[in-house]
């Protein structure tokens, strides 16, 4: 489709959500338009391992028994050596300087908009409100949202979403949106809080399909002043506003009630119709991959990096397509891609909802890199981990990954 076409099209869906409700004198101005096995076992099988001090190993069994009788072969200790500067490396180092923040010139139309908010005024009559004095900028309508959700914050699910219908508040954002010109405007597609916004409310209001209908086109906008992937450049800069909106839909479905749920199933089913349909069926698929990648990097942080909203009830098998999409991990790590993709699938091995395991991360970590293959970028972050997030990630998943171990009777 065509810009214009799309707005056309998207003023007359607008059309079409608004009139389920009749319309008054306002709503008639507002609503003109419308989105290792264990670790030494392994380690025993290539390189025989050195017995303990007084000559004997625990009895675990007859391979026990049969190791005893070998001496330490010099690329254990090696290995073993490895594994330590790992663990004992820079994880617990001083935090890394803080970047200054950049100071961005009030928006003088939002501050009085705050004033108004705090002051009773509604939140959507207040958008449209500054959008017929030609007042509405997108802090103003990031305030209004902002403001609605912090009202309702502390309501049930079912509470929450009947207000957003009875505000009709994603409709109206969409279309005040989509009847201005900051729809084309650098700092709609920079405004992280309006696109996100503005989908989840959509979402609550039920209007799912809408955003879908947005993505499957063509629009383009102006590319972000910050491109979401390094290989951003294989899509056209003017559709990587698409990405956003994916990455807002996906939290969303992660977000209440799945996450009380502890089920990302309908997150993976957004990533997985994304990537099939967004853009259309004849579009490249990396393309399709690239414009879904931040909603795989929220997946992907959703299953292993939380410990408060674990999302153990996903599907198994959903949940394996989903770590299907890494590289695999008998590929060699001859690039850092391929490196860091293993390394992704082996620590959602340690999160799997019903065989959760440890031994492909353990297997990445003891093997000594080279200068020249790409775990060593893998190692290398390990070691010297770049904030204070990152390095409580590394701990928490080297501790996972031992308690697996040890769960499984592999204390070596």
């Amino acid at each position: 489709m065509k810009a214009s076409a799309v707005t056309q099209s998207f003023k007359a869906l607008a059309n079409k959500i608004n009139n389920q409700a009749p319309l008054g004198p306002k709503e008639s101005n507002r609503l003109l338009t419308a989105l290792t096995s264990s670790f030494r076992k392994h380690l025993d099988e290539v390189h025989p391992s050195k017995p303990h001090d007084d000559g004997k190993r625990p009895t675990v069994g007859v391979a026990s028994q049969n190791t005893d009788r070998h001496d330490m072969h010099s690329s254990a200790v090696l290995a073993d050596k490895h594994m330590a500067s790992l663990l004992a490396n820079p994880l617990l180092v001083k935090n890394p300087k803080l970047k200054p923040i950049r100071e961005v010139e009030p928006d003088v139309n939002a501050q009085e908009a705050v004033i108004e908010l705090n002051n009773g005024a509604n939140p959507f009559e207040l958008l449209e409100s500054y959008h017929a004095k030609g007042r509405a900028t997108i802090e103003v309508a990031v305030c209004v949202m902002r403001h609605f959700r912090l009202s309702i914050k502390d309501l049930s699910y079912e509470n929450q979403v009947q207000k957003v219908q009875a505000e009709h508040a994603g409709s109206r954002v969409l279309s005040w949106l989509w009847n201005s010109e900051v729809m084309h405007s650098q700092a709609y597609v920079d405004n992280n809080q309006m696109q996100d916004g503005l989908v989840w409310l959509l979402m609550f209001e039920g209007h799912e399909e809408v955003l879908w209908q947005w993505l499957d086109s063509d629009l383009e906008l102006r590319p972000p002043t910050k491109l979401v992937a390094r290989s951003s450049r294989a899509v056209p800069g003017g559709l990587m506003w698409k990405s956003r909106i994916l990455y807002a839909m996906v939290m969303t479905k992660l977000g209440r009630p799945h996450r009380e749920a502890r089920s990302a199933d309908a997150a993976l089913d957004i990533y997985f119709r994304a990537i099939g349909n967004v853009h259309g069926k004849e579009a490249a698929v990396n393309h399709r991959l690239i414009l879904a990648g931040r909603a795989k990097l929220a997946l992907d942080n959703a299953f292993t990096h939380g410990y408060l909203h674990h999302y153990y009830n996903t599907s198994p098998t959903l949940y394996d397509r989903f770590s299907a999409d890494f590289t695999d991990r008998t590929a060699q790590y001859n690039t850092i891609k391929a490196a860091h993709d293993a390394w992704h699938r082996a620590v959602l091995d340690l999160w799997h909802p019903t065989q959760s395991k440890a031994n492909a991360l353990y297997d990445i970590l003891l093997q000594e890199p080279s200068n020249e293959d790409g775990l060593y970028a893998v190692h290398e972050r390990v070691r010297t981990p770049s904030n204070e997030r990152e390095r409580t990630f590394y701990i928490n998943t080297i501790a996972r990954a031992v308690t697996l171990l040890k769960t499984s009777g592999q204390y070596d």
